[in-house]
């Protein structure tokens, strides 16, 4: 199985230092044209790779605050293999966990579907991304490349490309894949003074997760999917036994209102500044 590392020009030596461990295992590749966009590079790093890659290949993408929490099973494969064999126009399905903070309405919309033993929700909205596409997700190449798909610089214009294309996303019953909580962030290589407060506040670092035991998994397996929704704060724990606030936070501003608004008002400084040429 390939792994492909791109890297938008990181001048962070931490990071220089795992790409240069991964050289021998994986294909690291520094990109050092940056887009300005809050994203970066992602959605032209994940053109590039998809464009490499055979029609029978499953591409999952996964960034840099995104872990996986457990080993990938022969059965989670044929779990997919099937899905996507008797469901011949879907090609995007998600790993993920959802997070602790989603809404008790957003939650209630995750239904299972004991037919496809997968999870959608059941009442997509075109405003909101998540429902049709991720940027955490796998991705059927042969299929995206028969629909003539192009990764845009937008999440919410990928997610409404896939709704078009290929319909409502599968969620998988028994995730593998999370964004780890609390990871420090950048927006455009930069922080403002409420996101850096945000994080400072939230005690923002690396917390990365426990791999799941095998124990914990064939629980997990057994559970009731329709009562038991795959929440991560219910099925994950952090490593060395590290403890977090829950619902585990991943966005610094989420907790505090003030920081919001401030957050706000600078946005709006540097847009008035920008205008007029400063």
């Amino acid at each position: 199985m390939p792994l492909y590392l791109v890297d938008d020009g990181s001048d962070d030596p931490e990071v220089a230092q795992v790409l240069a461990e991964y050289a021998s295992r994986a294909h690291v590749e520094r990109v050092d044209v940056l887009n300005k966009s809050k994203n970066g590079n992602l959605y032209r790093n994940m053109q590039r790779v998809y464009e490499r890659l055979s029609d029978d290949t499953l591409l999952v993408c996964l960034q840099d605050d995104t872990q996986l929490t457990r080993a990938v099973t022969d059965a989670d494969r044929a779990e997919i293999v099937e899905y996507l064999h008797a469901n011949p126009g879907s090609a995007i399905l998600s790993p993920a966990f959802q997070r602790g903070t989603i809404s008790a309405r957003a939650l209630s919309d995750l239904q299972y579907d004991s037919a496809h033993h997968m999870y959608y929700f059941n009442r997509p909205s075109p405003k909101v991304a998540g429902m049709h596409y991720s940027d955490v997700a796998m991705f059927h190449v042969g299929r995206l490349r028969q629909a003539q798909w192009r990764f845009i610089e937008d999440e919410f214009a990928n997610d409404k490309q896939a709704r078009e294309l290929f319909g409502q996303m599968a969620y998988l019953p028994c995730p593998w894949a999370m964004w780890v909580p609390n990871a420090p962030a950048y927006r455009n290589r930069a922080k403002t003074l409420a996101w850096r407060l945000g994080e400072r506040w939230s005690r923002s670092g690396l917390y990365p997760f426990e791999l799941m035991a095998s124990a914990q998994v064939d629980a997990m397996r057994a559970r009731d999917f329709e009562a038991d929704k795959p929440v991560a704060d219910r099925f994950l724990t952090l490593a060395g036994g590290r403890e977090l606030p829950h619902p585990w936070a991943y966005d610094p501003l989420k907790r505090w209102r003030i920081l919001r608004r401030l957050n706000e008002f600078e946005e709006w400084i540097k847009r008035v500044r920008k205008a007029l040429g400063f």
